[in-house]
């Protein structure tokens, strides 16, 4: 009788949950995806370092790692963010985000961007609690830029997934970033200054909460009757330096993480490198659409179930423009210091040939001038002969000590 009486109230607890929601509640992360996705979600966490599986707890994007495809370390340009000049005549943004959708680093007047390969026959939307990203607002059917939190911007991507069931939607959630900015500018006496991954600190709330928000928005999905049909792509517009925000010189705010998971989406799949311009051909290719004219990214095959055999190894061009970058820094600064040492009938003929190696160089601060190249590896060959030409006059100055 008993057992009895428990199947009973088992079965009237699943009637008035049907009655109350119009659906039995199931666990979001076992859905039984589409082979092919017709909804697919950009989902930028500002500032993710790929190193927070190694030092935080974040429950929801592992669960979707289980499931899906993590890229230990995607590359990116160092995020700058030039307020003046050409570049701040092009975007309001930082130089890395305009490069994720467009798929290139060159970047022009010209350039494409993923929402333009949806619009205007398939239905995109373009939500941020912040108005840094406005100059990247175009071609979207829906549109939402104000200041706020996280939270703000995950509520109305699912209203706005309810109203249009959009194909394509770019979420960029601010507070992350801005937290580990926090670190930096911190009082002597906190205990995280200068530490993202100090107990205590506002990087390591603030990007659990992001974690938290991402199982809000994947159960809202679910409810609204998307989910089995939509992937998610998760990841960082740039990456985080251990002693907070994004500096030029440290090679960790030039490295993010990335999570795909959900409609064509291989599972259990773990990559150990990509770049920051082949996140926009790949979900170009999951949604069967034409990436923007522009860009020269790869598909990052490996994650994708339609794709069979193994691809061709990534070619690690980024890294070695960042290692390049690191070197130049390096060496102009020896370079200026030991030109100043040499005697002044010296120094003419070696300020000469230092100015033309310096011009020769195309750092990020030439960023706008990138674009007379065809390819990174013709940016990266005239960088590379730069280095040569700077090395050999090192050497020309040892050898007169």
């Amino acid at each position: 009788m008993k057992k009895s009486m428990k199947t009973y109230g088992c079965m009237l607890f699943i009637l008035l949950m049907v009655a109350v929601t119009g659906h039995v509640t199931a666990d979001p992360f076992a859905t039984a995806f589409s082979d092919k996705p017709e909804h697919a979600i950009l989902l930028i966490i500002d500032g993710l370092s790929y190193k927070v599986w190694d030092r935080l707890n974040l429950p929801v994007l592992t669960k979707m790692i289980q499931g899906g495809a993590l890229v230990e370390k995607n590359y990116l340009t160092p995020a700058a963010h030039p307020h003046s000049g050409a570049y701040a005549e092009l975007h309001s943004g930082s130089i890395p985000n305009p490069i994720l959708l467009s798929g290139t680093v060159f970047i022009t007047r010209e350039t494409t961007y993923l929402q333009d390969s949806f619009y205007p026959s398939k239905t995109a939307a373009f939500i941020a609690n912040t108005l840094a990203y406005n100059s990247l607002n175009r071609n979207y059917h829906y549109s939402y830029q104000q200041d706020g939190r996280d939270a703000d911007a995950i509520r109305v991507a699912l209203k706005f997934m309810e109203m249009g069931k959009p194909a394509f939607m770019h979420i960029h959630l601010q507070d992350t970033g801005g937290a580990g900015g926090r670190s930096l500018s911190a009082p002597e006496n906190v205990p995280w200054r200068w530490n993202i991954w100090a107990e205590g600190s506002p990087y390591r709330a603030v990007a659990q909460r992001a974690d938290s928000l991402v199982g809000e928005f994947v159960t809202g999905l679910e409810k609204l009757g998307v989910l089995d049909k939509t992937v998610i792509v998760v990841m960082g517009d740039h990456g985080q330096s251990d002693s907070g925000w994004h500096p030029l010189e440290s090679m960790d705010a030039s490295i993010t993480t990335i999570v795909l998971w959900g409609a064509g989406v291989k599972k259990n799949v773990r990559i150990p490198y990509s770049e920051q311009i082949d996140v926009t051909p790949t979900i170009c290719a999951l949604m069967g659409v034409s990436p923007p004219k522009t860009s020269q990214g790869r598909v990052i095959a490996e994650t994708l179930t339609h794709v069979s055999g193994s691809p061709s190894p990534r070619k690690m061009l980024m890294r070695e423009m960042l290692d390049l970058f690191t070197e130049y820094r390096k060496k102009i600064a020896i370079a200026r210091y030991e030109i100043e040492k040499l005697s002044p009938e010296k120094q003419g003929n070696i300020f000469t040939r230092f100015d033309r190696a310096a011009d020769s160089f195309y750092d990020i601060s030439r960023f706008t001038e990138w674009s007379r190249f065809h390819s990174l590896e013709e940016l990266l060959e005239a960088n590379k002969k730069a280095m040569e030409a700077l090395n050999g006059m090192l050497g020309e100055i040892e050898k007169t000590k």
